[in-house]
């Protein structure tokens, strides 16, 4: 396969992750191919739909890269050293291995979302 497109409709079918919080939406869209899963320099792109939540946990610490544009709404990300950014559709975040990050909103946020990792199962 050369190359693979989804419509607009997968943006608004994102699932619960599970397990995880209650706010916390997530789904991975495109992948290294699974054939490949040695692969050493994997990337996967993802949905993230986040909803307000008033008791907002730490992501777990990142692994691996990621970096990711706001599509919708308002997406406010604090790391480990108290760095904070509120983002809008249209911007950008990078999040570098060995970060812990807090994702928070005042509403809602959705982005997509590009990982130096493998699909999740």
């Amino acid at each position: 396969m050369v190359f693979e497109w989804k419509d607009e409709g997968k943006l608004h079918r994102v699932p619960k992750l599970e397990p995880g919080p209650p706010n916390v939406y997530f789904g991975d869209v495109f992948s290294t191919s699974t054939k490949d899963a040695d692969a050493p320099n994997p990337l996967t792109g993802s949905f993230f739909l986040l909803e307000q939540i008033d008791n907002r946990d730490p992501a777990p610490k990142y692994d691996y890269d990621e970096t990711g544009v706001v599509l919708k709404g308002e997406l406010h990300i604090e790391d480990e050293q108290g760095n904070t950014a509120k983002l809008l559709p249209g911007d950008t975040f990078f999040i570098h291995r060995g970060s812990t990050i807090i994702f928070s909103t005042p509403r809602y946020a959705v982005a997509y979302k590009v990982g130096a990792r493998h699909q999740m199962h």
